[in-house]
């Protein structure tokens, strides 16, 4: 991605369909606890896509409770945005054939698309579809409206 291309919110990410995005994914254990990891996120539709080894804690607890939240982060987990909540579902049959065809962008999808292939071949790989939450987003854009007042 340029600079010139550079996004500082998820929102912002979300405008331009066809990018990559990592970004700090915070999923939810069943005492509530918090836990956090950068993923790599591809846009389309209005919805972040990501995908993990279905083994993983990671999806387990997306499993048990689909509430995450979302930040723009760096590779190695530093976190650049406020974070906004969602609700990821796992993807199967076509829907998870589309998902991965939009993770192959650029080079670096292309290589972790084959890793995946090869390492977590079939079902062993989970991808995701993530939303954002609907009622956030409005009251989100009526402080702005209200601010701008």
């Amino acid at each position: 991605m340029s600079k010139s291309n550079k996004v500082d919110t998820i929102q912002a990410a979300l405008t331009q369909p066809g990018t990559t995005h990592t970004v700090f994914l915070t999923t939810f254990r069943r005492s509530g606890q918090e836990v956090g990891s950068p993923v790599g996120m591809a846009v389309a539709d209005s919805k972040l896509y990501f995908m993990t080894a279905a083994a993983t804690w990671k999806a387990r607890r997306i499993a048990n409770n689909p509430q995450v939240t979302l930040a723009l982060c760096t590779f190695q987990g530093e976190v650049l945005s406020p974070a906004v909540e969602g609700v990821a579902r796992r993807l199967s049959g076509e829907e998870r054939r589309a998902a991965r065809t939009l993770l192959r962008v650029g080079f670096i999808g292309w290589m972790w698309n084959i890793i995946f292939s090869l390492r977590y071949p079939g079902d062993k790989t989970a991808v995701y579809e993530v939303s954002l939450v609907a009622e956030r987003q409005t009251s989100r854009a009526e402080e702005e409206e209200h601010t701008l007042l």
